[in-house]
């Protein structure tokens, strides 16, 4: 096992961030992650809507009435109330099959809120890192500025003691105004990668906080294990998964309309000649109890039954191809992230045997300079191969850990 460490940042504050704060900040208060949880809630109470159909409704009427002549009974005013009861005895089984797909589209709702979280934590894994990157970019271009601003005062020593040729000089100052500029532009990069952090964090960074540096362990993976835990893990996939289900207990439920639907009532209901319903009232029915049972079945509706159910069955035959889809798309994921991760390691390896010679090359180039023995060419030569190197290096280690989050992206489960 072979330890990974970027020293980005020695330096220790009492505002430090690691990889897993950000992470937290960005659950906590990225909108976007926010608005898949309040979309989920939605979805709950939606189930408890589809619920309340196995209960009874309760509903209480009243009614005031004043007349311009007396009414047959020789009252000029009226008033009502009643109490009814309803309950559903039959529908068709479509209450039973609306909750079955309801309850699987707020699964589908929970499904949708943790593949945006993984995909949140990758998101922010790849700006904290991309930020890391930009730093050791200016860590370079400084070091190198550093080097040529020697190498200038060298040459210009050598130039005014007729050694070098003036455009041995000005070779050098060209070279120091291109690596200046290159380091403007990695300032720019960091201070873009620090913006992009802070908006996937809610805006909830600092500019005094120091970013932490990132290690982690190289591994030896098993292909079929990591596959094995993609199928088990990935939210997209328990997503359409769940779609699916609830899409055939909706074509259950459009069976309903073949069947008759029954419904019972109890009514209480109280009539009078004043304000007050209270029964004193010289109507025939002042009190009075009912209980009833209704029937009512549709024979035809026009072919409208048949056209929704075969529109239901192509939707979920639609699902099932959109699944099929997923799992091919799955598994490029898979052998994209890891075909990305062993590059990156063999990367490694070629790096940093070519900066130790990159080192090497520059210091025998240096000390040749200095004898007068190698001219400018040659040094500004070994001073680009040097930075170059530098820069070969430390995007390897970083494309690894690019690699590591896209695998455990994929698979939706910590791996290093």
């Amino acid at each position: 096992m072979k330890k990974l460490l970027l020293f980005t940042l020695t330096s220790l504050s009492l505002f430090a961030l690691n990889i897993n704060e950000a992470i937290e900040r960005a659950i906590q208060n990225n909108p976007s992650l926010k608005e898949k949880k309040l979309l989920f809630k939605s979805a709950h109470e939606n189930t408890r809507l589809q619920r309340s159909a196995y209960q009874p409704s309760l509903d209480i009427n009243y009614q005031y009435s004043r007349f311009s002549k007396a009414n047959f009974v020789g009252a000029d005013t009226a008033s009502s109330a009643n109490a009814k009861l309803n309950y559903n005895l039959f529908n068709g089984f479509s209450d039973k099959f609306n909750i079955k797909s309801q309850e699987d589209s707020e699964k589908a709702a929970k499904y949708l809120y943790n593949a945006s979280m993984a995909d949140l934590r990758f998101q922010v894994y790849l700006a904290y890192i991309d930020y890391l990157r930009s730093k050791e970019q200016i860590k370079v271009s400084t070091d190198t500025i550093k080097l040529l601003e020697q190498q200038l005062r060298d040459a210009k020593n050598f130039y005014e003691q007729g050694l070098f040729a003036k455009n041995d000089y000005l070779q050098v100052d060209v070279e120091l105004s291109s690596s200046q500029q290159a380091l403007l532009s990695s300032q720019r990069n960091v201070k873009i990668s620090f913006y992009q952090l802070k908006r996937l964090l809610g805006s909830h960074l600092k500019n005094s906080e120091i970013i932490e540096p990132i290690s982690r362990d190289e591994k030896e993976l098993l292909n079929h294990q990591l596959h094995k835990k993609m199928l088990k893990n990935r939210s997209e996939l328990k997503l359409l998964r769940a779609q699916n289900r609830a899409l055939n207990y909706s074509y259950e439920a459009s069976a309903s309309n073949y069947y008759p639907i029954i419904d019972a009532e109890a009514k209480y209901e109280l009539a009078g000649e004043d304000f007050i319903p209270d029964g004193g009232t010289n109507f025939n029915v002042h009190k009075q109890k009912t209980a009833s049972v209704f029937m009512s079945w549709n024979l035809y509706q026009g072919g409208a039954d048949e056209a929704n159910r075969a529109s239901l069955l192509y939707q979920n035959q639609a699902s099932n191809e959109q699944i099929n889809d997923l799992y091919l798309e799955l598994d490029f994921q898979l052998e994209q992230a890891i075909e990305a991760y062993d590059l990156a390691k063999s990367q490694i390896k070629v790096a940093t045997k070519a900066l130790e010679q990159a080192k090497e090359n520059f210091r025998i180039t240096k000390n040749q300079f200095n004898a007068n023995i190698a001219n400018t060419t040659l040094m500004l030569d070994a001073q680009r191969f040097l930075a170059r190197t530098q820069v070969d290096y430390y995007s390897a280690y970083f494309a690894l850990y690019d690699a590591m989050a896209e695998i455990e992206r994929v698979v939706e489960e910590d791996i290093f």
